[in-house]
């Protein structure tokens, strides 16, 4: 059966000479990998539009029982240019990216996700926009796609409305809510300071196109999305740790990955 869908390239690795196996999240048809035959080649039609972050109409030849099906051409159907303009940019829209294709099951259609991997990536691609804030709007509407969403206004115990002013805020992964002061002590958790949890508490009801104007420095989009990232890594079974940030962010910092 030949199918046309919408999709974004998730991932692309070489696959024998001139090949690729391309990793794409359709909205019909949700995670699906497909060869890609001869797109290395230079009189290519469609490979330079195959790489990670595109979004691109896909005809797929698809049959049912395949671990891989044959993609026939691929299209552009909107390019995310501010993207590349920056390092920071590109490792916040390959985190992105990453984490659909850790999370999400083959041939799982999810037409919330996908509309929502759009509005990231375009928002992304706006150099007007903070980088930071799409990642954590990001993470946030993940989690609940997922059915993990993030607490803010009460104890994940008790339900006592939190009150903010703290130094910093105890936040339990186990149950995604922070946790007043007669229960910090019956679960652990992470500390979150109370910029990071104030930010938290905003991108929880903001719109990606609120969240991407919003100011987040550094420090607190490293503690606010190393909070989330591994809230998500608890409640998913068998996601693995993801890797795009971690090196980026080596990067960054001037650190090469490997060395002391």
């Amino acid at each position: 059966m030949i199918v046309t869908t919408d999709a974004i390239v998730l991932q692309s690795r070489h696959f024998r000479d001139t090949s690729r196996i391309v990793t794409l999240y359709t909205r019909e048809h949700g995670k699906i990998g497909v060869v890609a035959r001869g797109v290395s080649q230079p009189r290519s039609r469609f490979g330079a539009v195959l790489q990670p972050m595109s979004f691109v109409s896909a005809t797929i030849y698809r049959k049912e029982g395949r671990d891989l099906q044959n993609l026939s051409a691929a299209e552009s159907v909107e390019r995310f240019n501010g993207i590349q303009e920056r390092l920071e940019r590109m490792s916040v829209g390959l985190a992105i990216v990453e984490l659909v294709n850790a999370a999400m099951h083959d041939e799982d259609r999810n037409d919330a996700l996908f509309d929502m991997l759009i509005e990231a990536l375009r928002a992304l691609g706006n150099t007007r926009h903070n980088e930071h804030g799409v990642h954590l709007w990001f993470l946030v509407r993940m989690a609940d796609i997922l059915g993990y969403a993030v607490r803010t206004d009460e104890c994940g115990v008790c339900d006592e409305p939190m009150v903010t002013g703290r130094e910093f805020v105890p936040y339990s992964l186990a149950v995604g809510a922070p946790l007043c002061s007669e229960h910090r002590e019956s679960l652990s958790y992470r500390s979150l300071g109370a910029s990071s949890f104030e930010l938290l508490r905003q991108l929880c009801v903001l719109g990606v196109q609120e969240a991407a104007l919003l100011p987040v420095d550094q420090r607190t989009a490293t503690e606010l999305g190393d909070m989330l990232s591994a809230f998500i890594r608890y409640h998913v079974d068998g996601l693995r740790r993801l890797k795009v940030r971690n090196v980026s962010a080596q990067v960054l910092d001037g650190v090469i990955p490997g060395e002391p």
